[in-house]
């Protein structure tokens, strides 16, 4: 439903994710773009190259929905009945994307502004009871690891913490257990990695895209690190093997 495009990160951890072109416009930055610069992948576009159970039904969810919802129109034959769901389910993941971004950028103005919000309040209420720190959180900061790769952070703290957020539907309904997944405890470790934090507190902050009241929280176990690291390593070489691209990072640029 949603195209995930390559996010690249240069040397010194900026985002890079477009580039003028020869013609003066300006596009999304590809892969012959990075090695000519030097750019390294995003975490999340290295996790790309790996399932996602939970994202997949979610999808599989939404097509469900729209065919099973979307009225028939009189004489429409199947395949352009399927068409139109398919792009009516489309339309629901980007608007479930925007709305996830829209919720994110509150929260990160709170961190970094101190700009109050109902996402933000409960964010921040969560954590401190998880914690017990309200200062020196940093806000959507980026990086570039020595292995080749990069990533721009949702929160972390000094102290070794580092926070993803996740918007969902309906948290009301689910449990814990049923949001998490390997593929977050990996994210994270690997975030953990690109700051230098060895032994890392992680933690998953789910928050309901309708009510942002809602917050749901899990801090992944300390002996799960290095697993999800040495899983996130291995995705990691697969990207690196299956693009014919090791990034030989310009840390001058």
């Amino acid at each position: 439903m949603i195209k995930e495009s390559t996010h690249w990160y240069d040397g010194k951890g900026r985002p890079r994710y477009t580039i003028v072109g020869k013609n003066g416009k300006e596009r999304s930055t590809t892969l012959r773009d990075a090695r000519e610069h030097g750019y390294v992948p995003s975490v999340t576009s290295v996790m790309g190259v790996a399932a996602k159970p939970g994202l997949e039904n979610w999808k599989i969810d939404q097509a469900l929905l729209s065919a099973l919802t979307l009225p028939r129109e009189e004489g429409e034959s199947l395949d352009s009945f399927m068409k139109r769901a398919k792009s009516d389910a489309r339309q629901q993941g980007l608007e479930a994307a925007a709305r996830g971004t829209e919720i994110h950028a509150y929260v990160e103005a709170g961190f970094s502004e101190g700009r109050q919000s109902e996402a933000f309040d409960s964010v921040f209420s969560a954590l401190y009871n998880l914690t017990d720190l309200a200062d020196g959180w940093v806000a959507e900061d980026s990086f570039c690891a020595a292995e080749g790769f990069g990533g721009k952070i949702d929160l972390y703290h000094a102290a070794g913490i580092v926070v993803d957020f996740k918007t969902k539907d309906r948290l009301d309904k689910k449990e814990i257990k049923s949001l998490v997944f390997d593929e977050h405890g990996m994210q994270l470790s690997a975030y953990a990695h690109g700051l230098g934090f060895s032994a890392p507190t992680r933690i998953s902050v789910f928050i309901d895209r309708d009510d942002p009241s809602m917050v749901l929280t899990h801090q992944w176990e300390n002996d799960t690190h290095q697993r999800h690291l040495d899983m996130f390593m291995a995705l990691l070489s697969f990207w690196k093997l299956s693009k014919k691209y090791e990034p030989e990072i310009n840390h001058g640029v």
